[in-house]
């Protein structure tokens, strides 16, 4: 009779066990699963909020046409400069579905960048064609993130 009672007492510990490190690993996933979903809002956020300033920054130095050419160009280059970091980041954490459309957005900002250098106007014929451009790669980029994120699945539930 002994060996039932240690037999059924050890099964015991180890179904107990079992099912302890199983939900310890299902809580640890979970949590990195969060963990690098809010990693990935922050780099969005600031993906989308950098380059949002700087193209705000790049149509007043449109807008300013008595502003002399070296200190516009100097003031294109250093308002463009922190988009940088945020691309390689971008490139390096995001998924290839998000890197895509964010790569066409950054390389739009940076053609509007080089006609605030050449000292282009609003009105211009090449503004009217450049800035719809930008606007519909930050439409994509925006709409590429929320689908990663599933930001439209959560707001359904």
């Amino acid at each position: 009779m002994e060996w039932t009672t240690i037999a059924a007492t050890s099964l015991g510990a180890i179904i107990a066990m079992g099912s302890t490190i199983l939900i310890e690993n299902k809580k640890d996933r979970r949590g990195a699963a969060s963990e690098w979903r809010s990693n990935r809002r922050e780099l969005y956020g600031a993906f989308l909020a950098t380059l949002t300033q700087v193209r705000s920054e790049l149509q007043l130095i449109i807008l300013n046409s008595a502003q002399p050419e070296s200190e516009r160009m100097t003031a294109a280059r250093q308002a463009f400069a922190k988009c940088y970091e945020l691309r390689y980041q971008l490139e390096v954490f995001a998924p290839r579905s998000v890197v895509e459309p964010a790569l066409i957005y950054f390389r739009s900002m940076r053609q509007l960048r080089d006609a605030a250098i050449a000292g282009l106007q609003d009105g211009d014929t090449e503004y009217e064609r450049i800035f719809p451009e930008v606007m519909a790669a930050l439409e994509s980029t925006r709409n590429a993130m929320r689908q990663d994120m599933g930001t439209d699945k959560l707001a359904s539930e």
